[in-house]
C-alpha cells in the first residue's frame, strides 16, 4: 500500500502522538497537577489533562482513568482506553477483571466512535494477553505481539511479559518516523507489518514524513534495522545524487524465501524505480531488478 496516500487519512491523527516524543521518567507536580484536572468541570481541560498523563508512567495513572471510561467526550474515553492499555504491566493481574469489566462498555457493537472501541479493544487485549484482536499483528509462532504506542510499534515477548519500543527514540532527521496506517485508532491492515511465515522476523511499514515511506525490518536476535532515505537513495541511484527533495516510497511486497521484496520509487518520475530485496542471511539490502513499479 502506498504511504503517501493513506498519509492524509491519518494525518489529523498525529498531533496526539507527537505528545510522546518528550517522554520523561520523572512525574513531580506535573502528573499531580493533571491527575486533579481529571476532575474539572471543563472537558477541555479534562482532555489536555489526559493528553499530559499519556506521556509519563506514573502508577497511579490506570486507575484515575477508570471513571473517564464513562465520560461524556468520545475523545477523553478513548485516551483513557489507551492509556489503560498502554500500562498493562503496571496492572495487577488480580485487577484484570475489574478494568476489562470497565472497558467493555467501550467496546460495543453499536457504539457511535469506532477509534474508541478499538481502544477499548486494544486495552482488553493487553491486560488479558490475548491478541486475537487486529489491533495485534502476531508472529506466527505466536511468540511475538506488535501493537502500536507512541506511533511506533511495540513489541511483546509473550514469553517473558516483556515489551521494547521498537525504533525509540527518534532518528534526529527532522522525519516523523510512524507505523503506516495504524497509529493506535485503526486495526493493522495486511501490510503494516509482514511477518516470515517461519522465522521470527517482520517487516514493517514506516512513514518518514508527510510524503516519504520507508521500511524497517527486526529480526529476534539481530535487533531492528532501518532503510534510511539515504541508503534507499544510493540503491535507486548508485550513479548520481537525487534532489533530496525527490519523494521516496517503499511498499512491501512479501518474503519470497528469505528475502524480504520491497517496491521502491524515489526521483524525478515517480515511476521509475526498483524492487529491492533484504536478505535474512547477509542482513544486507539489494538491487533484485529495475524498472517502472507499480505502486498499491
Amino acid at each position: 500500500m502506498n504511504g503517501r496516500r493513506i498519509f492524509s487519512k491519518c494525518f489529523a491523527m498525529i498531533g496526539m502522538v507527537l505528545i510522546a516524543f518528550g517522554i520523561t521518567g520523572s512525574a513531580g507536580d506535573t502528573v499531580a497537577i493533571a491527575l486533579g484536572q481529571l476532575k474539572n468541570a471543563d472537558a477541555e481541560v479534562r482532555i489536555e489533562a489526559v493528553r499530559q498523563l499519556q506521556t509519563f508512567l506514573d502508577s497511579r495513572i490506570p486507575e484515575a482513568m477508570l471513571s473517564l471510561l464513562t465520560d461524556e467526550g468520545d475523545s477523553i474515553r478513548r485516551l483513557a482506553a489507551r492509556a489503560i492499555g498502554s500500562r498493562w504491566w503496571q496492572i495487577s493481574k488480580d485487577k484484570t477483571a475489574d478494568y476489562t469489566k470497565a472497558l467493555a462498555q467501550n467496546q460495543k457493537p453499536e457504539m457511535e466512535f469506532e477509534m474508541e472501541k478499538n481502544m477499548a479493544d486494544r486495552a482488553i487485549g493487553l491486560l488479558t494477553r490475548n491478541y486475537d484482536s487486529k489491533m495485534f499483528s502476531k508472529s506466527p509462532n505466536g511468540r511475538w505481539v506488535i501493537y502500536e504506542r507512541y506511533g511506533l510499534p511495540c513489541l511483546i515477548d509473550t514469553t517473558t511479559e516483556t515489551e521494547e519500543l521498537l525504533g525509540w527514540p527518534r532518528t534526529k532527521n527532522g522525519g516523523i518516523e510512524m507505523l503506516v496506517g495504524s497509529f493506535g485508532n485503526v486495526p493493522f491492515s495486511d501490510d503494516d507489518a509482514v511477518w516470515h511465515p517461519s522465522k521470527e522476523a517482520v517487516a514493517l511499514s514506516i512513514l518518514e514524513s508527510r510524503r516519504d515511506s520507508t521500511v524497517w525490518i527486526w529480526e529476534h536476535k539481530i535487533g531492528l534495522k532501518k532503510l534510511t532515505r539515504s541508503e534507499l537513495t544510493r540503491l535507486l541511484h548508485p550513479k548520481g545524487k537525487v534532489d533530496e527533495s525527490y519523494t521516496v516510497d517503499a511498499t512491501i511486497k512479501g518474503w519470497k524465501g528469505d528475502e524480504l521484496q520491497v517496491s521502491a520509487t524515489g526521483g524525478l518520475d515517480e515511476s521509475e524505480g526498483a524492487l529491492i530485496g533484504w536478505d535474512l542471511a547477509k542482513h544486507k539490502w539489494h538491487v533484485i531488478s529495475r524498472g517502472k513499479q507499480k505502486q498499491e
